[in-house]
């Protein structure tokens, strides 16, 4: 294996460990592979280019070219030549994913689902970044500077999280950068005879350890006091589900992400011909599990485009049509009033029944113009009190009632005593609702929610009562399912702001709310989390704050024993929905986003300016201690500053030869040569002569006259270089990493090798 194999490989493993930062950001590991292709394609044409010495020289061309091949066999192989070989097509596909990739990146939050865009982007990434480390540390053979382009991989996942990269994405990298750094310090290091007797351990390992030690705890203290970031950095394009097609985010992330955008964003422009139309739907979570609410499989039979879609409510209904335009939307579902009849839409959308979700695999939202009708339920409240429980064995009341095997007993107390003394299932669904909306239950509506002990999510909501819309819905669904109500959480838009016969949707209406099945009449629409002013609706079954159900009181109940009455809250209505509410938001110096940026600059400049630093700090000791005598101290400064300066030196030359030839080639004068001659001198007496008779007089200023005379002589790139870029920095720590493997090695084979006396071998 050659030395640029092995420099290829290790630039190769370094960036794949440096990917683990993309951990936190998806939800899955479905970016492994796609990423580990990429850079696997960019090492295997490297080490196949650098042994063909024609092709050596275009090696970074080269892998710039398979690493485009990989991602058109991976993304775009439908439309590219033997599914591998891009094509203008290809290239105008991976383009379009690029700018969906620029949207989900401007709109969405993580963790993510395996995204195609987001997914594209992540090997784009690192395919860039291994070409970058590759250029770095085989053409240039400065693996140190590599971690600039190894940085980059962190800088986003870091800005896109806001839990932190986490310990073992950061060890990751951190170790494939080390790696990077032992594996060519190993080839490039200049091989000499080394000194025989006593020696004490090299600088090598004490400054590694140090710089070890100093870059964990500055990368695992440094989130500590960095303010916490806006969620929004990186955020789901829409409310879409991911289960079933794979093709969008978790839709209550979306949720929080759009909600928290530091500035809101137009999504769409509607007009509707009527004047109070309800909330645009864009689909619906519908398992309740232990990790929470999750969306279904979505059918694609049905053609959106067709009329009469499925699925029209059987009960009282009123028609609303609707001209929907896209202002800055990039998704795979389209937002639609409830039981949607029909779409008029281009492209190939299809419609789910089930959820009334209408989705599309290939086409996207972007600058899309649609109209759509539907037949939104419009229940008297008669028509709601005379709807019949569903029998136990009926489809949907099996599917919408489901709840998980082991459900905490608090929920069930509740719900026992919120509805223990009404009837039926609409009078169960307003005295839940009447829970949450009633002023005397102290909930308070906030983008940030307060922790809790239980150990579980919904018990800790119901307790402390603060939390917005996610909470709101999905706490509601789960105790109507338990009180035999078939309910789902709704995902999607609230109506917006009206100007001039316009509705303007923004980021700041998404919304999540209750959807109730009843017999004779489908799912109707009920609004749990109270809104501010003019962004909700006021519908005649629902009830208003302070109401209860319509024959009954109910009761006022606590969970776990919490008395929300103790303590005065302000209400929702007077809570603005906004990025600020999160108590997140900053400005000018103190924005998170300058704040990162800065720290990122000055690790940048940290990294570059660390190996300068430290060649200045060895320099100094050397130097102490050869004006001590101590003429191995001298000797190494002296080749320390040949291997800055790219000055070789044979392993089989001895010091006087050295001295005769550096004199020879550099035209010193006789007072450098003469110091020259004192270093090698005195040290072939430290080597080989017995102690009583080494003389080490001078050897600080010998040491001082020598380099000076080597740099002078030295083109000025060179003498840049060793002071930014020093080699011998990484040659004395792969010395002395080599030296105390050596040593522990030969620790280990005196132990299985020694035996108690009298043990036969």
């Amino acid at each position: 294996m050659t030395s640029s194999t092995r420099l290829a490989l290790a630039s190769g493993a370094a960036t794949l460990l440096a990917c683990l930062a993309f951990s936190p950001v998806f939800l899955t590991l479905s970016w492994v592979f796609p990423v580990v292709v990429v850079v696997g394609a960019v090492v295997a044409v490297s080490i196949g280019a650098r042994r063909v010495p024609a092709l050596a020289p275009w090696a970074p061309l080269l892998e710039l070219v398979g690493g485009t091949i990989a991602l058109t066999a991976l993304y775009a192989n439908d439309t590219a030549l033997f599914g591998v070989l891009p094509t203008p097509s290809a290239f105008g596909a991976m383009r379009d994913l690029l700018n969906a990739a620029g949207y989900a990146v401007r709109t969405q939050i993580s963790p993510a689902q395996s995204l195609p865009e987001l997914l594209f982007l992540a090997s784009v990434g690192a395919g860039l970044v291994a070409v970058a480390v590759d250029i770095l540390t085989v053409s240039m053979r400065r693996a140190a500077l590599a971690g600039l382009a190894l940085i980059a991989l962190f800088i986003v996942p870091a800005s896109a999280v806001t839990d932190g990269i986490g310990v073992l994405p950061f060890l990751g990298g951190a170790g494939g950068y080390l790696l990077l750094l032992f594996v060519s310090g190993r080839e490039s290091m200049l091989r000499w005879g080394r000194r025989t007797g006593e020696q004490t351990p090299g600088f090598g390992v004490r400054a590694a350890q140090r710089i070890a030690l100093l870059s964990l705890v500055a990368g695992l203290m440094l989130p500590v006091f960095i303010p916490q970031l806006p969620q929004g950095i990186l955020r789901p394009s829409g409310s879409g589900s991911g289960t079933g097609v794979g093709t969008s985010l978790n839709p209550l992330v979306t949720l929080a992400g759009e909600l928290t955008l530091p500035e809101p964003l137009d999504l769409l422009r509607v007009t509707a011909n009527v004047e109070d139309p309800y909330y645009l739907r864009v689909t619906t979570l519908e398992d309740y599990t232990d990790t929470g609410w999750t969306p279904g499989s979505l059918d694609d039979t049905f053609d959106a485009n067709e009329a009469a879609l499925p699925g029209t409510p059987s009960g009282p209904t009123r028609q609303v049509d609707a001209e929907i335009q896209v202002l800055d939307q990039n998704d795979r579902f389209l937002a639609t009033y409830n039981s949607p009849t029909d779409v008029d839409a281009d492209g190939d959308w299809r419609y789910d029944p089930i959820s009334g979700t209408v989705w599309s695999r290939d086409d996207r939202t972007a600058g899309l113009t649609y109209r759509v009708s539907a037949q939104e339920p419009n229940p008297t409240i008669e028509d709601l009190l005379d709807a019949n429980q569903l029998d136990a064995d009926d489809q949907v009341q099996r599917r919408f009632t489901s709840l998980p095997p082991i459900v905490r007993p608090e929920v069930a107390r509740l719900v026992n005593d919120l509805t223990e003394s009404v009837q039926g299932p609409y009078e169960r669904t307003r005295a839940i609702m009447a829970f949450f909306t009633d002023r005397s239950s102290g909930f308070v509506y906030d983008l940030a929610t307060e922790g809790g002990t239980s150990g579980d999510d919904l018990v800790d909501f119901l307790t402390n009562r603060q939390g917005y819309c996610q909470q709101y819905a999905g706490a509601m669904a789960v105790l109507l399912r338990f009180a035999d109500v078939p309910a789902r959480v709704a995902i999607g838009y609230t109506r917006g702001a009206r100007n001039a016969g316009l509705w303007t949707v923004s980021t700041d209406d998404a919304h999540a709310w209750v959807e109730v099945y009843f017999d004779g009449i489908g799912w109707v629409p009920f609004d749990p989390t109270p809104l501010t002013a003019g962004r909700g609706v006021n519908s005649a079954w629902e009830p208003a704050v302070g109401a209860a159900a319509p024959t009954t009181t109910a009761p006022r109940t606590t969970v776990a024993g919490v008395d929300p009455g103790a303590v005065p809250r302000q209400r929702e209505e007077e809570l603005p929905i906004s990025a600020g509410a999160a108590g997140n938001g900053s400005s000018g110096l103190l924005n998170p986003r300058v704040l990162l940026t800065v720290v990122a600059i000055l690790l940048g400049v940290g990294l570059v300016v660390t190996p300068a630093v430290l060649r200045v700090v060895v320099r100094r000791r050397r130097r102490e201690r050869a004006a001590t005598g101590d003429a191995h101290a001298a000797w190494d400064e002296l080749l320390a500053t040949m291997s800055d300066l790219r000055l070789t030196w044979g392993g089989a030359e001895t010091p006087r030869s050295t001295a005769r030839r550096l004199a020879r080639e550099h035209d010193f004068d006789a007072v450098t040569a003469e110091a020259m001659r004192m270093l090698a001198v005195a040290e072939e007496r430290a080597r080989y002569a017995p102690p009583a008779t080494r003389t080490s007089d001078g050897l600080d200023d010998a040491v001082v006259a020598v380099t000076a005379g080597l740099r002078a002589d030295a083109p000025s790139r060179d003498r840049a270089r060793a002071v930014l870029v020093p080699p011998s920095i990484l040659r004395a720590g792969s010395v002395s990493v080599r030296t105390a493997q050596a040593s522990a090695w030969g620790r280990l084979r005196a132990v299985v090798g020694s035996r108690p006396a009298g043990v036969p071998r």
